[in-house]
């Protein structure tokens, strides 16, 4: 596993760097036969398949492809991924810290990438066919602005129309979906890039020799999204293991913000009592319940705010539903604090070959469904004494430290902290497990309990000879 915690770190050096890059061009390797896009809104977030056919039209055999993207949109991405045929067969991809700048008359567009590797090189003439899969930390903004709250939201959503590629492309198209209605925002005069409506699904296209990294057309569409834009600003989340308890103990802290559209008045309970009997609550653009998904099997629930604790919490099976103080209309904040205890032999695993080797598997993410997350700091708590081995992540994360903390009990270092820092997460990705390798001896485990009864009978004796010793006053 040494080797994936360096692979990883070279990952992150690629997708974090935001220094200066020089004027790169991929070389014109491929040609693009044929480009279908589908982009998913339904969500708070924005998800897009891009369904690819190549062939290397250059004299050698070829392994790479630069898959592009708008500057704006990359510092946004959650995850980039990209297969083969069927989803088990994924190839290996990271994004790029170079980019291209094309300056025109008008504007000046900036294109970054992401490499995707295949794991055979392609020969001259010869195509192959993939699939890219982009999840993005960002979705469309209200229009209007402002609502009542008893209307119904739309979203404006921009992007690029044609196949935004490193390649030409031979032919190409668009489709949009999770909506049930679309519309373009000032369509263009040219029938050829004007939007259709069939079934499920806004298309455009398909069309023709689109040349190589295509910004002049951009693509604006209003659509409905009545539901609320969950967004965790702030995220911090801490699981300590305790081997003596078998228990491990979750507390997470969040700062969420509704980035829905906003009211046009002020707040009305009245209003809110009306709608809330006319009308099916789960579809309304402000937040009134949150489903927070834990692990089976969680126990000891509660639910605090800055106020104290909040009782309007109820706990079924893995889900845990918990009402805010007030309703979160666009633009309302709230934070607040939840916490729950599973049996530590769901997450714990004793490696083989060994008693003191251990293998502690936990979800990235717990939480409210269809949200996403600005900044995510995972803290991992590993008993006192305890020696980290390797680490492995579902996704790249920013940064890592190992650190010590006091708690109850601790009269050494404290116990091993293990901290993650992520960027641009979202609920798809919250199965991912964060694996962590580490050696924990048997000293190691009866040192604390030993520990403490010494210094009790320390402490009992010391009590026990002062008794002995006579501080009376005597002539």
């Amino acid at each position: 596993m040494k080797g994936t915690w360096f692979s990883w770190i070279a990952g992150l050096f690629l997708f974090y760097n935001v220094s200066l890059a020089a004027q790169y061009v991929p070389p014109a390797t491929w040609e693009n036969v044929d480009y279908k896009r589908t982009v998913d809104v339904s969500n708070a977030y924005i998800s897009e398949t891009i369904e690819i056919t190549v062939k290397n039209i250059a004299d050698e055999p070829a392994t790479e492809y630069f898959a592009a993207f708008e500057n704006d949109i990359f510092n946004k991405i959650s995850f980039f991924s990209a297969y083969l045929g069927d989803k088990a067969s994924f190839l290996n991809s990271q994004l790029f810290v170079n980019s291209t700048t094309e300056n025109s008359d008008e504007e000046s567009n900036e294109t970054r990438y992401g490499i995707i590797e295949f794991p055979n090189a392609v020969s001259p003439q010869e195509e192959v066919s993939f699939v890219i899969k982009n999840f993005y930390n960002t979705v469309g903004v209200p229009y209007p602005e402002h609502i009542g709250m008893s209307e119904e939201q739309h979203l404006l959503w921009e992007t690029n129309k044609l196949p935004l590629s490193a390649y030409n492309t031979k032919k190409g198209s668009l489709r949009i979906t999770g909506s049930s209605s679309f519309e373009e925002f000032h369509p263009p005069n040219d029938e050829n890039l004007l939007g259709k409506a069939t079934g499920k699904f806004f298309e455009f296209g398909p069309w023709e020799n689109v040349p190589k990294l295509s910004h002049k057309e951009r693509l604006a569409v209003v659509y409905s999204h009545n539901a609320p834009l969950n967004e965790v600003v702030n995220l911090k989340r801490d699981i300590w293991l305790s081997h003596w308890a078998s228990t491990i103990q979750f507390e997470e802290y969040y700062e969420l913000t509704n980035k829905a559209a906003k009211l046009t008045k002020g707040f009305s309970r009245l209003e809110l009592m009306k709608q809330i009997q006319n009308q099916n609550i789960r579809e309304t653009h402000f937040v009134t319940v949150l489903d927070m998904l834990l692990p089976d099997d969680a126990t000891d629930h509660y639910f605090t705010d800055l106020v104290g604790l909040v009782s309007t919490s109820h706990a079924e099976r893995d889900h845990f539903f918990i009402r805010p103080r007030f309703p979160l209309f666009g633009g309302w904040n709230y934070n607040f604090t939840i916490g729950w205890t599973n049996p530590l032999s769901d997450f714990l695993h004793i490696s083989s070959g060994s008693s003191e080797k251990y293998v502690a598997s936990v979800p990235l993410l717990n939480g409210p469904l269809d949200t996403v997350y600005d900044n995510v700091e995972l803290s991992i708590f590993l008993p006192e004494g305890a020696k980290i081995v390797d680490i492995d992540s579902p996704v790249p994360f920013t940064k890592v430290s190992v650190d010590t903390r006091k708690s109850y009990f601790d009269l050494n270092k404290g116990h091993v902290k293990l901290t993650f820092q992520y960027r641009n997460l979202i609920t798809q990705v919250a199965n991912g497990q964060v694996l962590i390798k580490y050696d924990y001896s048997k000293n190691s485990f009866f040192k604390k309990p030993l520990s403490i009864a010494c210094y009790i009978f320390a402490a009992l004796m010391g009590f026990f000879f002062l008794k002995t010793v006579n501080l009376s006053l005597t002539n």
